[in-house]
């Protein structure tokens, strides 16, 4: 369903060139300059620089059809938001790729989308970009967009039966994610399910950005989130892993009868 509505240019989250087809560049580089090799009679060297050319396209599949990256996030869990309906904070929203997602695998589900908007490698990041998005994948009247910064979020105690945030918190400052994990805690209901999603430096993005990767930190990151999220209070459900991705589904524990 995802795919379709991809392949159909039905959403557009407008993610800059650099990030979609940015290794055509090298592509193109490599290919050239194989080309001038063998003119020269440089075999070996063409050689080695078309290996580079398959490298270079090999990467721009990964991104497509690995990383995914201009399309909707596709729940990795059943168990989010398992009664399939209620009210979804989409925590650092963007163009709406959660958002999209869960609108599509839970259609009896309302996501309030919450961004700052300042994200400069999304062309026309703006609430009218998320919701026409939204409205693109069926999904117009159960989204709303709200401005707001995700270390202090501008909604009342336990008012969302779940939520969700992709490659968003991560972004943050060591005080920022404690802050931001903390304000999720205290907006979701008891026995709400909380499903994260952040960078994990894997094979996959050591394959595809090379030395780049290194600005994502160490490998597998699961540990640190696994920590971070128990010492906001909540307790673990389930966590696994996808190209580039370390994800975990928490819940916040119903409160302890008093005596």
């Amino acid at each position: 369903m995802h795919s379709l509505i991809v392949a159909l240019g039905r959403v557009d989250f407008g993610y800059t060139w650099p990030w979609t087809w940015g290794h055509l560049v090298p592509a193109a580089l490599f290919a050239a300059a194989a080309v001038l090799a063998w003119r020269l009679r440089a075999r070996r060297t063409a050689a080695v620089l078309a290996l580079g050319v398959i490298w270079a396209l090999a990467a721009l599949l990964v991104v497509h059809d690995g990383l995914r990256f201009n399309a909707p996030v596709e729940l990795p869990t059943a168990q989010f938001l398992p009664q399939g309906a209620g009210r979804v904070l989409d925590m650092g929203s963007g163009s709406g790729r959660a958002t999209v997602g869960v609108l599509l695998e839970r259609p009896r589900a309302r996501v309030v989308a919450l961004d700052n908007w300042s994200a400069d490698y999304i062309v026309g990041n703006s609430p009218r970009l998320l919701l026409a998005n939204a409205a693109a994948a069926g999904g117009a009247d159960r989204v709303e967009a709200v401005t707001g910064d995700m270390r202090s979020l501008p909604f009342e105690d336990e008012s969302f039966e779940g939520i969700v945030s992709t490659y968003a918190i991560d972004h943050l400052s060591p005080d920022g994610i404690t802050k931001a994990l903390a304000e999720a805690h205290r907006v979701l209901k008891p026995e709400g399910t909380f499903l994260l999603m952040v960078i994990n430096r894997d094979r996959w993005l050591d394959f595809v950005y090379g030395p780049l990767a290194a600005m994502h930190g160490f490998h597998d990151v699961r540990q640190a989130w696994t920590g971070r999220l128990a010492r906001a209070g909540f307790e673990p459900v389930e966590a696994g892993r996808l190209p580039g991705t370390a994800w975990f589904l928490v819940r916040k524990p119903a409160p302890r009868p008093a005596g």
